[in-house]
């Protein structure tokens, strides 16, 4: 082979050398880093065994678009993505709560039903861990932290995303 055909080939590996030496990324960022980490739904259902309960297990999703669904009491759990899209809305959706959401700002609604418990939390990028949404923590509450149609949209669009990503019944048979 001539030494010519090697010379694209030694000019790649340079070049990968330069930029790996730099500490820098290959691929260009797309913007700051995410403010949360990731938000993670969890449901009880006082009237079904629970593989049929949807969200019974938990429903996470980081904020790369990777969601985990489980794990179950034998350990067993579902991965994947979201879409690219339904991504960037649960962003724009989770920017609407307050910037320093705390556990000490909880206000909250009468009326809900006994015998179900939905809760959502919000890891920060900081590490804390915030309850945002808690039906059915106190009987005959809603509670939340924000503005009740913010959190309330947030709700039902992650409702919405475990509806299309949560297995139910929840598989029995799947390798863990």
């Amino acid at each position: 082979m001539p030494a010519s055909s090697n010379k694209p080939l030694t000019i790649v590996a340079w070049l990968i050398g330069i930029v790996a030496a730099s500490g820098k990324p290959m691929v260009p960022s797309t913007g700051p880093a995410a403010a949360w980490l990731q938000v993670h739904e969890r449901t009880a259902c006082e009237a079904m065994p629970d593989d049929y309960c949807l969200g019974r297990y938990g429903f996470t999703i980081n904020s790369d678009g990777t969601f985990v669904a489980g794990p179950s009491r034998e350990g067993r759990k579902i991965e994947g993505r979201i879409r690219q899209e339904e991504l960037q809305q649960l962003g724009a959706l989770i920017r609407q709560l307050p910037p320093s959401a705390s556990n000490e700002e909880r206000r909250s609604n009468k009326g809900a039903l006994p015998g179900i418990k939905d809760q959502i939390d919000l890891t920060l990028a900081s590490g804390s861990v915030v309850l945002i949404y808690d039906l059915g923590g106190s009987v005959g509450e809603i509670r939340y932290i924000g503005r009740w149609d913010n959190v309330n949209r947030l709700h039902r669009y992650l409702h919405s995303l475990m509806t299309q990503y949560y297995p139910v019944p929840f598989p029995k048979n799947r390798p863990v």
